[in-house]
């Protein structure tokens, strides 16, 4: 008896020690740097450790407000990943770098750099925040830690205080949009007292405030010039909704809810901001109106998603609006690449535009990606073997590419796991042309941009036309055919605001260094004829100018101030332009208009 009590107090023991040793370490989180400021161009380090062998986490980014260092009531949920230990997303044998991936071979570590664009202000702003690692199967409780943004060491700002209805607003979201460069370049927190105090370089800015369950009139506010070393003040004004929007972003694939995603909502002047919580469910208080509700795509490539070019509409106008769901669609193919100058110097945080069309060139998918410190960039597209694909840069301005012009490739259907390089390489400017938008009645065209183009695969990049419609763009050497941006849906594309230039793309040559070229514009649909020409003793025809897929109609007079105008033909302008032959044409006097049906 006395040998089986040793044998079995050595076996107890042996146990105990052996359930020791191998116990898990708890999970830790660590960020590095904890605390950068808003200007900071490197990238955000997170390291987690006392993982098991590939074992998948969920990241998120709260906001703090109150700078306790924990997650409370009503603070919104700004990013959400998942991430595994020695994972990676892996596209046709290429990592999607936009997608956080584990760089540390050990394993039960995970080692991800994260970047912070500048295009991304609401994301990124002045503020106090919580990283958390949650796990999907619950094996450890979720462990968080702080990480902050502060101001830059500017010497010019400005600051003030958000009411609603004339009571100070808590913790809003100020942001600074240039309106130069119709870029957003800054935004910061307010305190608990709804002051904010926002550091940026000199410029025109345009101030938006973003409240959880409030809207606000861009119109109403004041643009604030900011001289060097001037400390300015502007109050902002917000109202509270008195109608809810609310519903959910999902994988229109899976149905499954996308966590952590700014969610944009727009009537007219009134822009209202939230974030879909841990579900993709999303609630906003607004005006009664019609809404327009856009998933932000600048955060989605780091899930690989794109959005629908096409934005959900919603009547708000009787009241609440519940189911109001926007799917989004994961990509399964990658465009892949790097940004350096002609000396193989890179470029970070580059913003890379994705967009998807169909053979009518109208486009209906669209994400966005940026390059890391290295240069390098990866944005994932849908292999659908349907749509045209195109991966270009257009938007530098105010960036360390604002003196380049860069390359651009050629679109192309995609195929499941397909994959394409594109190296950019941004060549010096020279010169620049210049000008004035305006509309057929003489009135200056806002916030459109053009760009450039050689014919060479090089393009400039967009160049927005300011308050007084004018605009610049940066150019090397060569012919360029200047153009608007159109087909899309953004704010900035010509045709958004009902217009059309009928006469484009326009033809400059460089040098000289300095261009003038001012534009006029036209209502969408507004035809025009172009290259008369005799085919024949009986057949006369020429070229119409218009909107694609548009129907006119070509009616015919013998006397041009008489009102009896007869209708030849109708036709649809299948190409741009489009030939119109009149097979009746004798050698009496006839003339000719376009009518847009």
């Amino acid at each position: 008896m006395q040998k089986l009590f040793i044998k079995l107090a050595f076996f107890a023991a042996v146990t105990l020690l052996a359930g020791a040793a191998f116990a898990a370490p708890p999970v830790v989180l660590t960020v590095t740097p904890a605390v950068v400021s808003n200007t900071y161009p490197g990238v955000i380090t997170l390291g987690i450790t006392g993982l098991t062998n590939t074992e998948k986490v969920i990241v998120e980014k709260w906001v703090d407000y109150n700078s306790n260092g924990a997650i409370d009531p009503g603070e919104w949920l700004m990013d959400s990943f998942k991430i595994a230990d020695q994972g990676a997303m892996i596209i046709g044998g290429i990592t999607n770098v936009s997608v956080p991936y584990d760089s540390d071979s050990t394993n039960g570590e995970i080692m991800t750099a994260l970047t912070m664009p500048p295009g991304m202000p609401i994301e990124n702003m002045v503020g106090h925040y919580v990283y958390r690692v949650v796990s999907p199967t619950g094996r450890f409780a979720p462990v968080s830690a702080s990480f902050a943004i502060t101001n830059s060491a500017l010497n010019q700002s400005v600051s003030g205080t958000v009411y609603s209805n004339g009571v100070p607003v808590p913790y809003a979201a100020v942001v600074a949009q240039d309106l130069q460069a119709n870029n957003p370049v800054g935004a910061a927190m307010a305190d608990a007292s709804g002051h904010y105090f926002l550091a940026v370089a000199p410029g025109e800015y345009g101030l938006i405030a973003a409240v959880q369950d409030c809207y606000m009139n861009q119109q109403a506010g004041t643009p604030v010039v900011l001289t060097n070393g001037l400390a300015a003040t502007n109050d902002l004004f917000v109202t509270n909704g008195t109608v809810t929007i609310s519903g959910n972003i999902y994988d229109a694939a899976s149905s499954n809810g996308i966590s952590g995603l700014l969610v944009q909502l727009q009537s007219g002047p009134f822009f209202a901001v939230t974030f879909t919580d841990t579900n993709g469910n999303y609630s906003a208080k607004v005006a009664p109106s019609f809404w327009k509700i856009t998933p932000t795509k600048e955060r989605l490539s780091r899930r690989a998603y794109l959005v629908s070019q096409n934005s959900l509409q919603v009547d708000a106008t009787a009241g609440n609006v519940t189911g109001a769901n926007v799917g989004v669609f994961k990509g399964d193919s990658l465009f892949y690449g790097r940004v350096t100058d002609n000396a193989g110097n890179p470029f970070a945080n580059v913003q890379i535009d994705l967009d998807g069309s169909d053979n009518f060139n109208n486009q209906l998918y669209s994400a966005k990606g940026y390059s890391d410190t290295n240069g390098y960039f990866g944005v994932a597209a849908i292999g659908d073997l349907t749509n045209s694909w195109n991966c270009d840069i257009t938007s530098g301005t105010g960036t360390a590419l604002s003196n380049y012009v860069l390359n651009y490739f050629l679109g192309g259907t995609n195929a499941p796991g397909q994959t394409h390089l594109n190296n950019f390489v941004a060549l010096p400017v020279i010169g620049q042309i210049s000008g004035h938008v305006q509309d057929n009645l003489g009135n200056p065209v806002v916030g459109v941009a053009l760009n450039a183009d050689n014919g060479s695969q090089y393009h400039s990049l967009d160049g927005p036309t300011d308050d007084d419609g004018n605009y610049s763009l940066l150019v090397a050497a060569g012919s360029w055919n200047v153009q608007f941006i159109t087909g899309g849906n953004e704010n900035d594309n010509l045709s958004s605001q009902g217009l059309a230039d009928i006469t484009g793309p326009h033809v400059v040559s460089v040098p000289p260094t300095n261009v003038v070229l001012n534009l006029t514009v036209f209502p969408l649909g507004t035809p025009f004829i172009t290259t008369p020409r005799r085919f024949s003793a009986t057949q006369f025809g020429f070229f119409v100018q218009g909107v694609s897929n548009v129907t006119y109609t070509l009616q015919i007079s013998t006397n041009l101030a008489s009102t009896n105008w007869q209708s030849l033909t109708s036709f649809q302008l299948t190409n741009n332009p489009f030939m119109v032959t009149d097979p009746n044409a004798t050698n009496s006097r006839r003339f000719y208009r376009i009518i847009k049906n």
